[in-house]
């Protein structure tokens, strides 16, 4: 089960609409996770939220988060990261249409984003920390070392 390349991660993070798992803190100390669509460029995740979010808020209090992008199906990949986020712009007007295209298809992105563009977002940049990665359906070597090696996935 082998990490991702820098290439092969830019490449995963980039041509693909695979939804990112944000976990950020509450205030009482408990996780709080949420999908959320992202853009990938030069190693920093942007993402747009909306002020009254509950994730953004907590955000606001505790800028230390974590991230998971996976896939649901085989052959799997995951990307597991440790992150701070930074509040660049509390009323966002910028352009977003390739992010609604990525998720929602030529058609259907353009529509929403045409129909939402004058709401202001809250945007985001997840700056990892640490990352890590893997892909395949093999399990990893630590999970199997000590018992003998389970049989391979088909």
């Amino acid at each position: 089960m082998p990490s991702f390349t820098n290439t092969e991660l830019n490449t995963f993070l980039t041509e693909n609409a695979n939804i990112m798992r944000l976990s950020t803190m509450e205030p009482d100390g408990h996780p709080y996770v949420t999908p959320v669509w992202f853009e990938y460029t030069e190693d920093t995740f942007n993402i747009l939220g909306r002020k009254q979010n509950k994730w953004v808020e907590n955000i606001r209090g505790e800028a230390k988060v974590g991230a998971c992008v996976d896939t649901s199906n085989a052959p799997y990949a995951r990307v597991i990261i440790k992150a701070t986020a930074e509040i660049v712009d509390d009323n966002w007007f910028g352009d977003w249409v390739s992010m609604a295209t990525r998720y929602m298809g030529e058609e259907k992105g353009s529509e929403y984003y045409n129909s939402t563009k004058n709401i202001g977002r809250v945007f985001i940049k997840i700056k990892p920390l640490k990352t890590i990665s893997w892909y395949g359906s093999d399990w990893h070597p630590k999970y199997y070392k000590d018992f003998g090696r389970p049989p391979k996935a088909n």
